[in-house]
């Protein structure tokens, strides 16, 4: 698997290493720009330590670093072609922690998940190509491009797909095996992956996290069931869906611990 890792200025004067300008440019416009995982009360403090789980090129772990300077950024990222870009933006912006090529689930070992070379955002252990189509449709007329603007830009897009096997970890054994004590925020964006990330967690652990940030996909009262989850361990929780998502099913959380 081959893809040139370039790079790109960022309208905030950053450079950094990317996969696809596009995905960079959405990706600046929901983290920086929207500040899509600082909301509802969730904040960075120095000295936090910030999981980054479903990293891709590391946007998020840059804004985490550049936001709060201090904070210690552990990032996931399993496909290769944009952890090459993750790890080329920790090491160009100095950024304090560790990025590992790996999946996070509720077991660890190795999977095997689909990659989209040119939809990277979408890649995970969920593929399914026509609700790929169908997601991207509904992007696109929510951004407001007419329905034979969207059906020419899917038409153009190529319909590739790449099957590749990642080691997979539980974010407990992280914890343990690298001697963390609390957890400042834990973002998950994993393309319906979410709840066993959340099941790689014991209950002992749970504790330790001070703030959750996360992308759920509503299948199978999936936003529910972590709502729930959070809840009952003792997070104040808000879901919203973003006008770009509506009729998509997918909805950010946001969690926090009031008295912390």
């Amino acid at each position: 698997m081959s893809h040139p890792v370039e790079t790109l200025r960022l309208p905030n004067g950053t450079t950094v290493a990317h996969i696809n300008a596009g995905e960079a440019q959405f990706l600046y416009r929901e983290i920086f720009t929207q500040r899509c995982y600082l909301r509802h009360g969730v904040d960075l403090r120095p000295g936090d330590v910030v999981f980054d789980v479903g990293a891709n090129i590391g946007m998020f772990t840059l804004f985490a670093h550049l936001e709060c300077p201090g904070v210690t950024v552990h990032a996931f990222e399993p496909a290769p072609v944009p952890f090459a870009a993750l790890r080329a933006n920790v090491t160009r912006h100095g950024i304090p922690g560790q990025a590992d090529q790996c999946a996070v689930s509720d077991s660890s070992g190795t999977r095997k998940m689909t990659f989209y070379p040119d939809a990277t955002l979408m890649s995970g252990f969920h593929a399914d190509a026509a609700a790929r189509t169908e997601l991207l449709r509904t992007l696109g007329l929510n951004g407001g491009y007419t329905a034979e603007d969207v059906d020419t830009m899917l038409a153009q897009l190529p319909d590739v797909s790449e099957e590749i096997e990642t080691p997979v970890v539980r974010l407990s054994d992280v914890i343990a095996e690298r001697g963390i004590e609390a957890i400042g925020l834990l973002k998950v964006d994993v393309e319906k992956s979410e709840r066993q990330v959340f099941a790689g967690l014991e209950d002992t652990d749970w504790p330790r996290i001070r703030q959750v940030v996360a992308e759920v996909h509503d299948i199978d009262g999936a936003l529910e069931e972590v709502v729930t989850l959070l809840r009952g361990h003792g997070f104040t929780v808000v879901a919203e869906q973003e006008p770009l998502f509506a009729g998509t099913g997918i909805h950010q959380v946001a969690a926090r611990r009031v008295a912390g």
